[in-house]
């Protein structure tokens, strides 16, 4: 993760940071993801998807049975849709270049596990959001 991506992004009329971890289990958890053709095949699917939908990847690993993303998303998103595009669009590419994973109706399973990162710990936004009002610039007027 490079320092300009560590901070805040700016869009069109908003300022902030979508950043999840998220864990991707297979259908039954089989270690699909065993082989090294296999990994990489998964490593180029989510780039493939995340690409195409602008989720920005800081970091990912392919381990045999599951498969941990670190992302952020656009604002737009909601970390549901998040998953049904990386989901979606990530096993219809592997299954569509990996002709014996074709069979089966699913790739991944219904269930996923993410989670907010954030660059601050929930008491630093506690102290800013209780010590607000203290630092008013001097030119505005405190509101009573």
């Amino acid at each position: 993760m490079t320092s300009e991506n560590f901070g805040l992004k700016k869009f069109s009329h908003s300022v902030g940071q979508n950043w999840y971890h998220v864990i991707l289990i297979p259908k039954g958890r089989f270690p699909i993801f065993r082989q090294k053709h296999q990994r990489e095949l998964a490593v180029k699917a989510i780039d493939w998807i995340c690409g195409r939908h602008n989720i920005e990847v800081f970091t990912k690993e392919i381990m045999d049975d599951h498969v941990h993303l670190f992302v952020s998303c656009p604002p737009d998103n909601s970390i549901r849709k998040l998953i049904q595009l990386i989901k979606g669009g990530s096993s219809y590419y592997i299954r569509k270049n990996h002709l014996p994973l074709k069979k089966y109706d699913a790739l991944w399973s219904r269930g996923y596990m993410y989670r907010s990162v954030g660059s601050v710990s929930a008491k630093v936004v506690e102290h800013y959001i209780n010590h607000s009002n203290q630092w008013i610039n001097s030119k505005q007027k405190k509101l009573v």
